[in-house]
């Protein structure tokens, strides 16, 4: 990737990360299954629309129940798949990086970089074939992290933001959500 390309995404995205700052010390501090003004702000930076009330009251009582708690994309997965008959790829992971930062985010562009295409609407393995897409897309963040790109990207995003404590999967997936 381009220096002069990552410098611009980083200057993008401040706004994104102070938003991102602010949500993840408001979650350690709230019951986020109770807390309205949480939930806008999660809803708002994650971009999570057209679900029906009682969708997010359980999304935010499995969040707040799992808090500080070891727990899997596929248990997720499975817990919106039993609860709605839904496949709730990207809500998911955007919980699992919630409750753990070290996971990434199911994202498009992601996707796009690994030329992978998310399962058929009606697929009969569709659960199956969506946990192994997150695995591809954990081991894909595993590699990237590794490469010399990443490596450049990170002291930037480092000599930008000196002062902020935030995971290295969530550094490199606000550069590249600014990317698009």
């Amino acid at each position: 990737m381009e220096k002069d390309k990552v410098e611009k995404a980083l200057i993008s995205l401040e706004d994104g990360l102070i938003k991102y700052l602010r949500l993840m010390d408001w979650f350690y501090q709230v019951d986020v299954s109770k807390d309205a003004d949480f939930q806008r702000a999660y809803n708002h930076f994650y971009r999570m629309r057209q679900r029906k009330p009682e969708f997010y009251r359980d999304y935010y009582e499995f969040m707040q129940s799992h808090k500080n708690q070891v727990i899997t994309f596929e248990d997720i997965l499975l817990h919106f798949y039993n609860q709605f008959d839904r496949v709730e790829a990207s809500f998911s992971s955007k919980m699992l990086a919630t409750l753990n930062p070290d996971k990434p985010v199911w994202d498009e562009f992601v996707l796009q970089n690994l030329k992978i295409k998310k399962p058929a609407q009606y697929s009969k393995d569709r659960v199956k074939q969506t946990i192994e897409i997150y695995s591809k897309i954990e081991t894909w963040y595993e590699d990237f992290l590794k490469s010399e790109t990443a490596k450049g990207m990170l002291i930037l995003f480092g000599e930008k933001y000196p002062n902020i404590e935030i995971t290295n999967v969530k550094k490199i997936d606000l550069i590249l959500w600014q990317m698009r």
